[in-house]
């Protein structure tokens, strides 16, 4: 039974964090929409394939990171008790999101197309993409609280032996 609970964590883990990032990508996009027939197709059509693909790699890299919280027993005791770390950190990078679109922080990078020199403005790329990363961390790494999933293993356990018998 404890091993379904796992499996079942992890999942909801990937998936909200698969989730979270997919969204907070295509806002992203929406803010960068400038127009046009041809920009709205790519951004209804290849965005959302680009958030999934990026939001998948971020969850393997986060994954690698955060493998010590899932190896370490004792630190993954800690981490399940204190739970509202990942909440903070989310938030945290929630923030760092928001803030990088606001207007004091927006950056305007010039590049060159077609002969002209373009100016466009983004969002502070430092606190996006640091923003991006917490984010992922924060959801990639929340778990349920210890005492929760202590007493949903007790109590399944009872149940699977009142079945056996």
């Amino acid at each position: 039974m404890t091993r379904i609970i796992k499996i079942a964590t992890i999942l909801f883990q990937v998936g909200l964090t698969i989730g979270t990032t997919s969204i907070l990508y295509m806002l992203f996009a929406m803010f960068d929409y400038q127009g046009g027939f041809a920009n709205f197709v790519g951004l209804t059509l290849f965005q959302p394939i680009l958030a999934i693909l990026i939001s998948i790699l971020t969850v393997i890299v986060c994954g690698l990171v955060g493998l010590p919280i899932r190896l370490n027993n004792r630190l993954n005791t800690w981490w399940r008790s204190h739970f509202y770390v990942s909440i903070l950190i989310g938030l945290l990078g929630l923030v760092a999101c928001a803030i990088s679109l606001m207007p004091g922080f927006i950056e305007e990078i010039t590049y060159r197309m077609d002969g002209m020199d373009m100016t466009q403005t983004v969002p502070n790329q430092i606190l996006s993409i640091s923003g991006w990363f917490l984010v992922s961390i924060g959801t990639l790494h929340l778990y349920p609280p210890k005492f929760i999933q202590d007493k949903l293993e007790s109590l399944l356990t009872s149940k699977s032996v009142l079945t056996t018998e």
